[in-house]
Protein backbone atom coordinates (compact mmCIF):
# COMPACT_ATOMS: atom_id res chain seq x y z
CA UNK A 1 0.00 0.00 0.00
CA UNK A 2 1.50 3.50 -0.83
CA UNK A 3 2.43 5.62 1.91
CA UNK A 4 1.89 9.36 1.69
CA UNK A 5 4.32 11.87 3.75
CA UNK A 6 3.06 13.21 6.45
CA UNK A 7 1.52 16.97 6.29
CA UNK A 8 3.44 19.81 7.46
CA UNK A 9 0.34 22.14 8.88
CA UNK A 10 -1.02 20.36 11.97
CA UNK A 11 -4.86 21.55 11.86
CA UNK A 12 -7.02 21.60 8.52
CA UNK A 13 -10.45 22.35 8.13
CA UNK A 14 -12.45 21.61 4.80
CA UNK A 15 -15.39 20.68 3.35
CA UNK A 16 -15.41 16.92 2.18
CA UNK A 17 -15.20 17.73 -1.25
CA UNK A 18 -12.21 20.29 -1.36
CA UNK A 19 -9.90 19.25 0.56
CA UNK A 20 -6.41 20.55 0.43
CA UNK A 21 -4.03 18.06 1.44
CA UNK A 22 -5.92 14.83 0.05
CA UNK A 23 -3.51 12.65 0.19
CA UNK A 24 -2.43 14.09 3.88
CA UNK A 25 -5.77 13.42 5.24
CA UNK A 26 -6.68 9.87 3.85
CA UNK A 27 -3.20 8.57 5.25
CA UNK A 28 -4.13 9.79 8.86
CA UNK A 29 -7.63 8.03 8.46
CA UNK A 30 -5.53 5.07 7.21
CA UNK A 31 -3.28 5.28 10.43
CA UNK A 32 -6.45 5.96 12.12
CA UNK A 33 -6.86 2.43 11.82
CA UNK A 34 -4.48 1.09 13.56
CA UNK A 35 -4.57 -1.22 16.18
CA UNK A 36 -2.69 1.44 18.62
CA UNK A 37 -5.09 3.78 17.49
CA UNK A 38 -8.08 2.53 19.98
CA UNK A 39 -9.35 5.43 21.90
CA UNK A 40 -12.46 7.69 19.84
CA UNK A 41 -14.94 9.02 21.38
CA UNK A 42 -18.59 10.94 19.87
CA UNK A 43 -17.99 14.46 20.02
CA UNK A 44 -19.82 17.68 18.83
CA UNK A 45 -17.68 20.74 17.77
CA UNK A 46 -18.76 24.28 19.05
CA UNK A 47 -17.92 26.77 15.99
CA UNK A 48 -17.41 30.01 18.12
CA UNK A 49 -17.83 33.59 16.29
CA UNK A 50 -21.01 34.14 14.45
CA UNK A 51 -24.07 32.37 14.68
CA UNK A 52 -23.08 28.66 14.00
CA UNK A 53 -24.97 25.15 14.48
CA UNK A 54 -23.47 22.58 16.64
CA UNK A 55 -21.58 19.83 14.28
CA UNK A 56 -21.63 15.98 15.35
CA UNK A 57 -18.95 13.93 14.27
CA UNK A 58 -16.32 11.72 16.15
CA UNK A 59 -13.04 12.19 17.91
CA UNK A 60 -10.04 9.98 17.63
CA UNK A 61 -6.65 10.06 18.76
CA UNK A 62 -4.03 8.74 16.10
CA UNK A 63 -1.34 6.52 16.90
CA UNK A 64 -0.40 8.82 19.63
CA UNK A 65 0.31 11.34 17.25
CA UNK A 66 -2.25 13.22 16.25
CA UNK A 67 -6.11 14.51 17.29
CA UNK A 68 -8.45 14.35 14.89
CA UNK A 69 -12.08 15.05 14.65
CA UNK A 70 -14.11 14.49 11.61
CA UNK A 71 -17.93 15.80 11.07
CA UNK A 72 -21.13 15.07 9.66
CA UNK A 73 -20.93 18.53 7.51
CA UNK A 74 -17.81 17.81 6.44
CA UNK A 75 -15.43 19.67 9.25
CA UNK A 76 -11.94 17.86 9.51
CA UNK A 77 -9.36 18.70 12.16
CA UNK A 78 -6.29 16.89 12.48
CA UNK A 79 -4.20 18.48 15.46
CA UNK A 80 -0.36 17.39 15.56
CA UNK A 81 -0.18 16.67 19.45
CA UNK A 82 3.53 17.75 20.25
CA UNK A 83 2.04 21.08 19.15
CA UNK A 84 -1.72 20.81 21.21
CA UNK A 85 -2.68 21.46 24.92
CA UNK A 86 -6.65 20.49 26.12
CA UNK A 87 -8.45 21.85 29.15
CA UNK A 88 -12.10 21.32 30.35
CA UNK A 89 -14.19 24.33 29.94
CA UNK A 90 -17.52 25.53 31.19
CA UNK A 91 -20.35 27.07 28.83
CA UNK A 92 -23.59 29.50 29.39
CA UNK A 93 -21.33 31.37 31.57
CA UNK A 94 -20.23 29.03 33.93
CA UNK A 95 -23.62 27.09 34.66
CA UNK A 96 -22.43 24.16 33.07
CA UNK A 97 -18.69 22.39 32.77
CA UNK A 98 -19.24 19.90 29.98
CA UNK A 99 -16.40 21.25 27.35
CA UNK A 100 -13.26 20.60 26.78
CA UNK A 101 -11.11 23.04 24.25
CA UNK A 102 -8.11 21.95 22.27
CA UNK A 103 -6.21 24.58 21.76
CA UNK A 104 -2.62 24.54 19.28
CA UNK A 105 0.06 26.55 18.65
CA UNK A 106 0.24 29.74 16.62
CA UNK A 107 2.27 27.82 13.76
CA UNK A 108 -1.23 25.49 12.74
CA UNK A 109 -3.42 26.48 10.23
CA UNK A 110 -6.18 29.07 11.65
CA UNK A 111 -9.13 28.49 9.30
CA UNK A 112 -12.32 28.23 11.66
CA UNK A 113 -10.90 28.09 14.50
CA UNK A 114 -11.20 30.82 17.18
CA UNK A 115 -7.35 32.51 17.00
CA UNK A 116 -6.81 34.45 20.36
CA UNK A 117 -4.61 37.45 21.13
CA UNK A 118 -2.06 34.49 22.04
CA UNK A 119 -1.83 33.69 18.66
CA UNK A 120 -2.97 30.45 19.59
CA UNK A 121 -6.23 28.40 17.80
CA UNK A 122 -9.06 27.11 19.96
CA UNK A 123 -11.51 24.87 19.26
CA UNK A 124 -14.52 24.39 21.73
CA UNK A 125 -16.03 20.23 21.80
CA UNK A 126 -17.72 18.78 24.23
CA UNK A 127 -18.43 14.77 24.43
CA UNK A 128 -21.92 12.70 23.65
CA UNK A 129 -21.23 10.13 25.97
CA UNK A 130 -17.57 9.93 27.74
CA UNK A 131 -17.40 12.57 30.87
CA UNK A 132 -15.02 14.89 29.20
CA UNK A 133 -12.72 14.94 32.03
CA UNK A 134 -12.06 11.29 30.95
CA UNK A 135 -11.24 12.24 27.22
CA UNK A 136 -9.12 15.48 28.49
CA UNK A 137 -6.65 13.12 30.66
CA UNK A 138 -6.56 10.54 28.09
CA UNK A 139 -5.69 13.16 25.36
CA UNK A 140 -2.85 14.72 27.96
CA UNK A 141 -1.56 11.19 28.51
CA UNK A 142 -1.30 11.41 24.41
CA UNK A 143 0.58 14.03 24.50
CA UNK A 144 3.13 13.74 27.10
CA UNK A 145 3.50 10.37 24.88
CA UNK A 146 4.27 12.72 21.98
CA UNK A 147 6.60 14.60 23.56
CA UNK A 148 8.26 12.22 24.98
CA UNK A 149 8.75 10.00 21.89
CA UNK A 150 9.49 13.40 20.01
CA UNK A 151 12.32 14.03 22.68
CA UNK A 152 14.08 10.56 22.22
CA UNK A 153 14.24 11.05 18.27
CA UNK A 154 15.68 14.67 18.61
CA UNK A 155 13.25 16.05 17.07
CA UNK A 156 12.64 19.54 18.38
CA UNK A 157 10.14 20.73 15.54
CA UNK A 158 11.55 23.94 15.10
CA UNK A 159 11.36 24.69 19.19
CA UNK A 160 14.64 25.13 20.89
CA UNK A 161 14.80 24.27 24.57
CA UNK A 162 14.23 27.55 26.88
CA UNK A 163 10.68 27.56 24.27
CA UNK A 164 10.06 24.16 25.96
CA UNK A 165 10.54 24.89 29.48
CA UNK A 166 8.59 28.51 28.72
CA UNK A 167 5.33 26.19 27.45
CA UNK A 168 4.04 25.60 31.44
CA UNK A 169 0.74 23.70 32.63
CA UNK A 170 -2.56 24.69 32.30
CA UNK A 171 -3.48 26.58 35.77
CA UNK A 172 -6.02 23.95 37.73
CA UNK A 173 -7.92 26.91 38.99
CA UNK A 174 -8.63 28.57 36.18
CA UNK A 175 -9.91 25.35 33.88
CA UNK A 176 -12.96 25.51 37.34
CA UNK A 177 -13.31 29.23 35.56
CA UNK A 178 -15.38 31.10 32.80
CA UNK A 179 -12.70 32.37 30.76
CA UNK A 180 -13.30 35.99 30.28
CA UNK A 181 -10.29 37.12 27.78
CA UNK A 182 -7.03 36.34 27.18
CA UNK A 183 -4.10 38.64 25.54
CA UNK A 184 -0.18 38.38 24.72
CA UNK A 185 1.98 41.21 25.83
CA UNK A 186 4.76 40.85 23.73
CA UNK A 187 8.82 41.65 24.95
CA UNK A 188 8.11 42.07 28.99
CA UNK A 189 9.74 40.48 31.74
CA UNK A 190 7.01 39.03 34.81
CA UNK A 191 9.14 41.23 37.00
CA UNK A 192 7.90 44.70 34.82
CA UNK A 193 4.11 43.31 34.19
CA UNK A 194 3.88 42.60 37.93
CA UNK A 195 5.45 46.23 38.72
CA UNK A 196 3.13 47.66 35.88
CA UNK A 197 -0.39 45.65 36.88
CA UNK A 198 -0.20 45.09 40.52
CA UNK A 199 2.56 47.16 42.61
CA UNK A 200 0.83 50.90 42.50
CA UNK A 201 4.24 51.81 42.34
CA UNK A 202 5.23 50.48 45.49
CA UNK A 203 9.06 49.74 45.81
CA UNK A 204 9.98 50.46 42.31
CA UNK A 205 9.41 53.33 39.71
CA UNK A 206 6.36 52.09 37.72
CA UNK A 207 3.07 54.64 38.06
CA UNK A 208 0.44 53.32 40.09
CA UNK A 209 -2.55 51.53 38.03
CA UNK A 210 -4.88 50.28 39.74
CA UNK A 211 -6.13 52.89 41.81
CA UNK A 212 -6.33 55.34 38.71
CA UNK A 213 -7.83 52.87 36.90
CA UNK A 214 -11.23 52.51 39.02
CA UNK A 215 -11.27 56.20 39.28
CA UNK A 216 -11.77 56.46 35.65
CA UNK A 217 -13.99 54.10 35.70
CA UNK A 218 -16.40 56.08 37.77
CA UNK A 219 -15.87 54.53 40.84
CA UNK A 220 -15.44 56.80 44.19
CA UNK A 221 -13.50 56.69 47.46
CA UNK A 222 -10.69 54.34 46.10
CA UNK A 223 -8.31 53.02 48.65
CA UNK A 224 -5.97 50.31 47.46
CA UNK A 225 -3.89 49.24 50.26
CA UNK A 226 -0.13 48.08 50.41
CA UNK A 227 0.82 44.30 49.38
CA UNK A 228 1.30 42.55 52.78
CA UNK A 229 3.28 39.01 53.91
CA UNK A 230 2.52 37.06 57.07
CA UNK A 231 3.96 33.74 58.51
CA UNK A 232 2.11 30.65 55.94
CA UNK A 233 0.88 32.83 53.65
CA UNK A 234 -3.01 33.66 52.99
CA UNK A 235 -5.09 30.64 52.40
CA UNK A 236 -8.07 31.37 49.95
CA UNK A 237 -11.43 30.69 50.77
CA UNK A 238 -12.95 28.66 47.14
CA UNK A 239 -9.35 27.75 45.63
CA UNK A 240 -7.95 26.29 48.68
CA UNK A 241 -4.78 27.59 47.34
CA UNK A 242 -1.80 29.42 49.46
CA UNK A 243 -0.59 32.71 48.32
CA UNK A 244 2.32 34.86 49.67
CA UNK A 245 0.69 38.29 49.45
CA UNK A 246 -2.61 39.87 50.43
CA UNK A 247 -4.33 43.58 50.15
CA UNK A 248 -7.81 44.67 49.88
CA UNK A 249 -9.34 47.30 47.61
CA UNK A 250 -12.58 49.21 48.56
CA UNK A 251 -14.53 51.62 46.68
CA UNK A 252 -18.07 52.54 46.15
CA UNK A 253 -20.61 53.77 43.48
CA UNK A 254 -23.79 54.32 42.45
CA UNK A 255 -26.00 51.27 41.09
CA UNK A 256 -29.65 51.85 39.43
CA UNK A 257 -31.76 49.43 40.58
CA UNK A 258 -35.17 51.09 41.62
CA UNK A 259 -34.30 54.17 42.09
CA UNK A 260 -30.08 54.62 42.65
CA UNK A 261 -28.36 53.18 45.17
CA UNK A 262 -24.84 53.47 46.87
CA UNK A 263 -22.88 49.90 46.57
CA UNK A 264 -19.96 49.16 48.38
CA UNK A 265 -17.57 47.09 46.98
CA UNK A 266 -14.49 45.40 48.54
CA UNK A 267 -11.87 43.11 46.79
CA UNK A 268 -9.39 40.85 48.67
CA UNK A 269 -6.75 40.44 46.08
CA UNK A 270 -4.40 37.62 46.94
CA UNK A 271 -0.85 37.35 44.72
CA UNK A 272 1.12 34.38 43.99
CA UNK A 273 4.58 33.95 41.90
CA UNK A 274 5.58 30.96 40.35
CA UNK A 275 9.26 31.83 39.79
CA UNK A 276 10.10 34.14 37.19
CA UNK A 277 7.22 32.33 34.91
CA UNK A 278 4.18 32.55 36.22
CA UNK A 279 1.92 35.38 38.02
CA UNK A 280 -1.12 34.82 39.67
CA UNK A 281 -3.62 37.46 40.90
CA UNK A 282 -7.10 36.14 42.37
CA UNK A 283 -9.65 38.16 43.92
CA UNK A 284 -12.50 38.16 45.75
CA UNK A 285 -15.21 40.03 44.68
CA UNK A 286 -17.56 41.10 47.81
CA UNK A 287 -20.97 44.23 47.41
CA UNK A 288 -23.54 45.28 49.27
CA UNK A 289 -26.10 47.75 49.05
CA UNK A 290 -28.41 46.07 46.40
CA UNK A 291 -31.15 43.11 46.44
CA UNK A 292 -29.53 39.91 46.60
CA UNK A 293 -26.02 40.98 47.22
CA UNK A 294 -25.56 39.05 49.79
CA UNK A 295 -26.44 35.89 47.89
CA UNK A 296 -23.00 35.77 46.06
CA UNK A 297 -19.67 36.90 45.56
CA UNK A 298 -17.54 37.39 42.18
CA UNK A 299 -14.32 35.11 41.72
CA UNK A 300 -11.61 36.85 39.54
CA UNK A 301 -8.36 35.22 38.49
CA UNK A 302 -5.66 36.69 36.60
CA UNK A 303 -2.81 34.29 35.04
CA UNK A 304 0.26 35.52 33.59
CA UNK A 305 2.06 32.94 32.07
CA UNK A 306 5.53 33.12 30.39
CA UNK A 307 5.21 32.18 26.00
CA UNK A 308 8.19 31.79 24.52
CA UNK A 309 11.40 33.64 25.14
CA UNK A 310 10.47 37.37 26.06
CA UNK A 311 6.61 37.41 25.48
CA UNK A 312 3.90 36.70 28.51
CA UNK A 313 0.46 35.56 27.91
CA UNK A 314 -2.18 36.63 30.78
CA UNK A 315 -5.82 35.05 31.30
CA UNK A 316 -8.33 36.11 32.81
CA UNK A 317 -11.15 33.38 34.73
CA UNK A 318 -14.27 34.49 36.00
CA UNK A 319 -16.44 32.25 38.69
CA UNK A 320 -20.28 33.76 40.23
CA UNK A 321 -20.24 31.87 43.97
CA UNK A 322 -23.47 31.63 45.37
CA UNK A 323 -23.43 31.23 48.92
CA UNK A 324 -26.95 30.56 49.61
CA UNK A 325 -30.02 29.99 47.12
CA UNK A 326 -31.66 32.71 45.07
CA UNK A 327 -34.29 32.62 42.99
CA UNK A 328 -33.00 35.19 40.30
CA UNK A 329 -29.59 33.12 40.10
CA UNK A 330 -29.63 32.97 36.14
CA UNK A 331 -30.15 36.77 36.25
CA UNK A 332 -27.69 37.75 38.77
CA UNK A 333 -25.03 35.91 36.24
CA UNK A 334 -25.59 37.19 33.74
CA UNK A 335 -25.75 40.67 34.65
CA UNK A 336 -23.04 40.13 37.04
CA UNK A 337 -20.57 38.17 34.72
CA UNK A 338 -21.26 41.03 31.71
CA UNK A 339 -20.24 43.66 33.97
CA UNK A 340 -17.12 41.98 35.38
CA UNK A 341 -15.64 40.95 32.24
CA UNK A 342 -16.10 44.54 30.26
CA UNK A 343 -14.15 46.18 34.05
CA UNK A 344 -11.78 43.41 33.69
CA UNK A 345 -10.80 43.59 30.24
CA UNK A 346 -10.15 47.22 30.11
CA UNK A 347 -8.00 46.91 33.05
CA UNK A 348 -6.25 43.87 30.85
CA UNK A 349 -5.95 46.70 27.82
CA UNK A 350 -4.66 49.43 30.52
CA UNK A 351 -1.65 47.43 31.87
CA UNK A 352 -0.46 46.11 28.15
CA UNK A 353 -0.37 49.83 27.17
CA UNK A 354 1.51 50.39 30.42
CA UNK A 355 4.03 47.54 29.75
CA UNK A 356 4.95 48.92 25.94
CA UNK A 357 7.04 51.33 26.89
CA UNK A 358 9.32 48.03 29.30
CA UNK A 359 8.94 46.06 26.11
CA UNK A 360 12.14 44.54 24.47
CA UNK A 361 12.37 45.21 21.10
CA UNK A 362 11.89 41.66 18.68
CA UNK A 363 14.63 40.60 16.33
CA UNK A 364 13.65 41.34 12.71
CA UNK A 365 13.97 37.72 12.24
CA UNK A 366 11.27 37.10 14.46
CA UNK A 367 8.92 39.73 13.12
CA UNK A 368 9.49 38.46 9.75
CA UNK A 369 8.25 35.11 10.98
CA UNK A 370 5.25 36.53 13.11
CA UNK A 371 4.16 38.65 9.75
CA UNK A 372 4.37 35.10 8.03
CA UNK A 373 2.50 33.57 10.12
CA UNK A 374 0.03 36.67 10.59
CA UNK A 375 -0.52 36.26 6.43
CA UNK A 376 -0.86 32.67 6.69
CA UNK A 377 -3.57 33.11 8.94
CA UNK A 378 -5.62 35.49 6.97
CA UNK A 379 -5.06 33.92 4.10
CA UNK A 380 -8.80 31.66 3.16
CA UNK A 381 -8.77 28.45 1.13
CA UNK A 382 -11.83 27.95 -0.87
CA UNK A 383 -12.90 24.99 1.43
CA UNK A 384 -13.27 27.86 4.86
CA UNK A 385 -14.89 30.19 2.03
CA UNK A 386 -17.46 27.20 1.67
CA UNK A 387 -18.26 26.51 5.18
CA UNK A 388 -18.73 30.07 5.57
CA UNK A 389 -20.94 30.19 2.81
CA UNK A 390 -23.08 27.02 4.41
CA UNK A 391 -23.02 28.89 7.75
CA UNK A 392 -24.68 31.87 6.34
CA UNK A 393 -27.39 29.74 4.43
CA UNK A 394 -27.95 28.38 8.01
CA UNK A 395 -28.50 31.69 9.83
CA UNK A 396 -31.04 32.48 7.02
CA UNK A 397 -33.18 28.92 7.73
CA UNK A 398 -32.75 29.29 11.35
CA UNK A 399 -34.53 32.77 11.16
CA UNK A 400 -37.01 31.71 8.76
CA UNK A 401 -38.05 29.11 11.07
CA UNK A 402 -38.19 31.28 14.21
CA UNK A 403 -40.19 33.65 12.20
CA UNK A 404 -43.04 30.99 11.11
CA UNK A 405 -42.62 29.25 14.55
CA UNK A 406 -43.01 32.16 17.11
CA UNK A 407 -46.47 33.03 16.49
CA UNK A 408 -47.76 29.13 16.66
CA UNK A 409 -45.99 28.64 20.16
CA UNK A 410 -47.33 31.81 21.42
CA UNK A 411 -50.98 30.98 20.61
CA UNK A 412 -50.92 27.64 22.12
CA UNK A 413 -48.89 28.66 25.12
CA UNK A 414 -50.77 31.93 25.52
CA UNK A 415 -53.78 29.96 27.72
CA UNK A 416 -51.16 28.06 29.85
CA UNK A 417 -49.41 31.67 31.49
CA UNK A 418 -50.56 34.06 34.21
CA UNK A 419 -51.72 36.79 32.64
CA UNK A 420 -52.46 38.89 35.45
CA UNK A 421 -48.46 39.26 35.92
CA UNK A 422 -48.15 40.77 32.60
CA UNK A 423 -51.01 43.75 33.29
CA UNK A 424 -49.22 46.80 32.77
CA UNK A 425 -49.39 49.28 35.60
CA UNK A 426 -49.30 52.51 35.79
CA UNK A 427 -46.11 54.74 34.87
CA UNK A 428 -45.05 55.69 38.13
CA UNK A 429 -44.06 59.58 38.49
CA UNK A 430 -42.52 60.02 41.71
CA UNK A 431 -40.61 57.09 44.15
CA UNK A 432 -43.91 56.35 45.84
CA UNK A 433 -45.63 55.13 43.14
CA UNK A 434 -42.62 53.17 42.02
CA UNK A 435 -42.71 51.38 45.29
CA UNK A 436 -46.53 51.18 45.12
CA UNK A 437 -45.86 49.10 42.06
CA UNK A 438 -43.64 47.20 43.50
CA UNK A 439 -46.26 45.99 46.55
CA UNK A 440 -48.75 45.55 43.59
CA UNK A 441 -46.70 42.78 41.70
CA UNK A 442 -45.52 41.29 45.34
CA UNK A 443 -49.23 41.06 46.34
CA UNK A 444 -49.86 39.28 42.47
CA UNK A 445 -46.35 36.69 42.92
CA UNK A 446 -48.24 35.64 45.90
CA UNK A 447 -51.76 35.02 44.71
CA UNK A 448 -50.13 33.19 41.73
CA UNK A 449 -47.05 31.35 43.31
CA UNK A 450 -48.22 30.78 46.76
CA UNK A 451 -51.14 28.74 46.01
CA UNK A 452 -51.11 24.45 46.93
CA UNK A 453 -50.57 23.73 43.17
CA UNK A 454 -47.12 24.99 44.39
CA UNK A 455 -44.92 22.21 46.12
CA UNK A 456 -44.03 23.29 49.85
CA UNK A 457 -40.22 23.72 49.36
CA UNK A 458 -40.74 25.95 46.90
CA UNK A 459 -43.43 28.13 48.67
CA UNK A 460 -40.90 28.40 51.31
CA UNK A 461 -38.51 29.33 49.10
CA UNK A 462 -40.47 32.53 47.05
CA UNK A 463 -41.44 33.23 50.47
CA UNK A 464 -37.86 33.80 51.83
CA UNK A 465 -37.43 36.18 48.43
CA UNK A 466 -40.31 38.00 48.73
CA UNK A 467 -39.67 38.63 52.71
CA UNK A 468 -36.11 39.80 51.21
CA UNK A 469 -37.84 42.18 48.48
CA UNK A 470 -40.43 43.72 51.12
Amino acid sequence: MMKHARPTKTAVVSRAKSDPLPDSSSELDEAGENENSCFKCAAVYWKEGGINLPENGRMKLKNNTHLSFRGIFGTKLDCDLKQTSVETESRMNGMIRDALRVVVRSDASKEDGVDDDGNNISYLFTTVIKDPTVVVERIKAAIDKAHVVSKKNGADDGINDQQQLRRLPPDDVLQKMTIMGKRKIKGVSMQDYFEVAWSEGNECEKEPMYEPFLTSCGKNNVKVQKWESQEGGFKGEWCDESYTQQRIVTFNFMKKTIGETLVSVQHTQRCRRVDNDRCIVHMKIDMKGFPFADCFVVEVRHVASCVGENDILVEIGLFVRFLKSCMFESKIRTNTSAETTKLQMDLLDRVIKGCKPYAIEQTAGTDEGEEDDDNDGMAETESAIAVKRDSGVIHILTAAIQFILTPILSMLLMPLIRLKLFDPLPRPKTTRDALNNVRKRIVQLEEVSLTNNVPAEQRQTIKREIEAIN
